[in-house]
């Protein structure tokens, strides 16, 4: 049997939204700490989000960094000990050497942006548990709600978490023709660029259905 498809909510900003993804018993919960997104969050949010944080079924979470200073994704790293830092692959605000520390701490969940087929030597940090794979967008490190051609990653067989344009309505289907472990959703679980407890509610519904 099937282990259970993982599910990550990125780019959460309140705690009503948190309290639901506990509730739901999301695997992932991401705090989007970008100056490029519209979902980012402050230094001073993070301890009213992640009050509940030790309490059963909290979700693992995420801090998500793109074109951030590395002093800064330090500082936040040392002072809330996430369970894993997402960098964007080619991010130029950060250097190989910061990636590689990351890899070796256990902690790195790399986002590689596919505009091409790719194949599991394309992607290296060949003993990485989990990366995530997500579209291309010039200037952005994610969570546009575009979605890439899947064939892209049908010769991957690594684990990751497929991105890009998912939503409850597509979401069955996006497991069932990749080899993806679980699903990253941002604007696909939005209304009116706002989280909606309905599609997030909908979304983890189809995929534990699965």
């Amino acid at each position: 049997m099937r282990p259970e498809y993982k599910i990550k909510i990125c780019g959460i900003q309140s705690v009503e939204i948190m309290d639901l993804c506990q509730e739901l018993a999301v695997d992932f919960v991401g705090l989007n700490f970008s100056p490029r997104s519209k979902r980012q969050i402050s230094e001073a949010q993070i301890k009213t989000l992640l009050q509940k944080r030790g309490s059963s079924n909290f979700p693992k979470v995420v801090f998500l960094f793109f074109e951030n200073e590395e002093k800064e994704i330090t500082h936040l790293t040392e002072s809330y000990k996430p369970d894993r830092i997402q960098l964007i692959a080619n991010d130029s605000y950060v250097s190989k050497n910061f990636f590689d520390d990351l890899y070796q701490k256990n902690i790195l969940l790399p986002s590689f942006r596919i505009q091409k087929p790719i194949t599991n030597l394309d992607l290296g940090y060949p003993n990485l548990d989990l990366m995530i794979l997500d579209s291309f967008e010039t200037g952005e490190g994610g969570g546009t709600g575009k979605k890439f051609p899947w064939e892209f990653v049908k010769d991957v067989d690594r684990n990751f978490l497929l991105a890009g344009g998912i939503n409850e309505s597509n979401v069955v289907q996006a497991l069932t023709e990749t080899k993806a472990i679980g699903i990253d959703v941002a604007s696909g679980v939005e209304t009116d660029g706002k989280k909606d407890p309905k599609k997030i509610k909908l979304l983890v519904e189809n995929v534990r259905r699965l």
